[in-house]
């Protein structure tokens, strides 16, 4: 499923007074600081207020740990639907490798550029098997290592069958949960690890910050 370029993380802090989300006057002066040194050009109107300053540095450190993307299709409904913006965080696989069950965000494999997609249009699919996992699907329904799995996010029952195949090392199999249109590892294979760009956290409509 593709998605759009990243969007601004807005909406996501309640504009609330400085006063009851501020620690201390001790850490404006060092978010001002920090802000005048990472950003030396920046020109902030006479006067800015500092809860100000110190709100534009969060969401310039989020926007490192974290980001939002368009939902532009409907391959993870009903998971998402076309339109929410989902957040990816970047956080957990610094520390731990993709499992079974994670909403993950991916550039595109080599297979899908190979047939013209861009290399920065990025995915969302679930991670069904890691790597030396055996996955098939028989009678509609998902084995993985021999076991049936019961899947209550999936769209509809899958009216297909997949040989049973083990993931490489280095490789997980993602599907979207709208199994019956969803363009995914069934048809271009194992996604590589390198690939996955962060995790999914949670999503919200349009409307619910407008």
């Amino acid at each position: 499923m593709a998605m759009a370029p990243p969007r601004l993380l807005r909406g996501l802090i309640a504009p609330l007074p400085a006063s009851d989300w501020l620690p201390c006057n001790q850490l404006v002066a060092s978010a001002s600081s920090l802000l005048h040194r990472w950003l030396p050009s920046l020109a902030l109107p006479r006067g800015c207020p500092d809860g100000f300053k110190l709100l534009l540095v969060l969401l310039l450190v989020s926007a490192a740990l974290a980001e939002v993307r368009f939902v532009a299709s409907s391959s993870m409904a009903p998971t998402l639907r076309p339109g929410d913006r989902a957040v990816a965080e970047k956080v957990s696989y610094l520390f731990r490798s993709p499992a079974v069950g994670d909403i993950v965000f991916f550039r595109v494999p080599m297979a899908l550029q190979n047939c013209g997609l861009n290399k920065d249009v990025v995915f969302i699919k679930r991670v069904l098997a890691t790597p030396g996992d055996f996955i098939e699907v028989r009678q509609g329904q998902l084995i993985v290592n021999g076991v049936v799995h019961k899947e209550t996010y999936i769209a509809t029952q899958s009216s297909y069958t997949m040989e049973a195949m083990r993931l490489p090392e280095g490789h997980v199999f993602v599907m979207g949960d709208n199994r019956n249109n969803s363009c995914d590892s069934r048809a271009w294979g194992p996604l590589p690890i390198g690939n996955i760009v962060g995790r999914y956290m949670m999503s919200f409509t349009r409307s619910s910050f407008q």
